[in-house]
């Protein structure tokens, strides 16, 4: 049986089995490609699957958030599938293990490089924590939890080059900070 877009939300908010078959055999292969794409290599092929499987377990329980004048469901079954596959990808993702045996200690190593790094460090955060509240946020998000500029933008309702112009206002910042204290020091 076919369903249009409007006959297949109407099954699945009447929890219609049929309507839920048809939504797994007509978007399988497409949620299926966007959430491989986000997760590998950094999960397996079964993760790819269950993440897959929890989109359409997703879309039925919570089929009341789509709203048909906003957007197609296909759509908003691949945002859905777009921020699963990334809480997958940020649950799945493994940490580097050094080798204690393969460790070398280098000669070159000064107590002195180490704390004037430090003390750069605290100045950083002490900068950033000066800054006001969104542009905190921002450069907190991009440079600490690596988001794309393009989501940072679209979580603060700004401009790509509003963003843009934020971080560099603050590296600017930054900058001449770290530059002051030196001169202080030298």
């Amino acid at each position: 049986m076919e369903y249009s877009q409007q006959a297949l939300v109407e099954g699945i908010k009447n929890q219609d089995t049929l309507a839920y078959e048809y939504m797994i055999s007509k978007y399988t292969k497409t949620i299926y490609c966007l959430a491989y794409t986000i997760l590998f290599p950094a999960c397996s092929k079964e993760d790819v699957e269950e993440c897959v499987s929890d989109v359409f377990l997703d879309a039925w329980l919570k089929i009341d958030e789509f709203d048909q004048e906003r957007g197609n469901f296909r759509t908003w079954l691949l945002i859905k599938t777009k921020y699963k596959a990334l809480t997958y990808k940020r649950r799945k993702t493994v940490t580097n293990v050094v080798d204690i045996e393969k460790f070398e200690i280098k000669d070159d190593y000064s107590l002195e490089k180490e704390f004037f790094l430090r003390q750069d460090q605290e100045k950083v955060i002490e900068i950033i924590n000066s800054f006001n509240e969104v542009d905190k946020k921002i450069f907190f998000r991009r440079y600490f939890f690596d988001e794309k500029i393009s989501d940072l933008a679209k979580a603060f309702n700004l401009s790509r080059s509003a963003v843009d112009n934020r971080l560099l206002r603050g590296r600017r910042m930054i900058k001449e900070a770290l530059n002051c204290e030196r001169k202080k020091n030298v």
